[in-house]
C-alpha cells in the first residue's frame, strides 16, 4: 500500500506536459544556437572581407615605401657626390694656390708721376 497523498507515478498528462516544455526548451536551445551560428557566419566572413582589404593595402604600402626608399636613395647618393666634387675642386684651389700655380696677385705696373707742363 501506498502512503496518502504520495503518488509512486506522476500522471500521464503532466508527464507529456513535462516532456513537451523539455522538447520546446530544447527547439529554443537549438534556434539560439543555429541563429548564434549563423551570425558568426556573417561576422566571419566580415572579418575575412576586411582581412584582404587589409592584405592588399600592406602590399601596396610596402611597394609604395619601396619605391620612396629608393628615391630618397638616389637623392642622396646625389647629394653625396655633388659634396665631394664640391670639396675636391675647393682642395685643387688651395692647393694650387699654396704652389703658386695660381698666381694670388696681379702684378703691379709702377704708375708713373705726373708731369706737369710749364709754360
Amino acid at each position: 500500500m501506498e502512503p496518502a497523498g504520495v503518488d509512486s507515478e506522476p500522471a500521464p498528462q503532466s508527464r507529456m506536459q513535462e516532456l513537451n516544455h523539455q522538447i520546446d526548451e530544447v527547439v529554443d536551445t537549438m534556434k539560439r544556437n543555429v541563429t548564434q551560428l549563423s551570425q558568426r557566419h556573417d561576422d566571419l566572413v566580415k572579418l575575412q572581407n576586411s582581412t584582404k582589404k587589409m592584405e592588399e593595402g600592406a602590399k601596396l604600402f610596402k611597394k609604395t615605401s619601396q619605391t620612396v626608399a629608393r628615391s630618397y636613395w638616389w637623392k642622396n647618393a646625389k647629394l653625396i657626390v655633388v659634396i665631394v666634387v664640391v670639396v675636391l675642386i675647393v682642395v685643387l684651389i688651395i692647393v694650387l694656390l699654396a704652389t703658386g700655380v695660381i698666381p694670388t696677385s696681379a702684378p703691379r705696373t709702377p704708375i708713373a708721376p705726373l708731369t706737369t707742363a710749364t709754360p
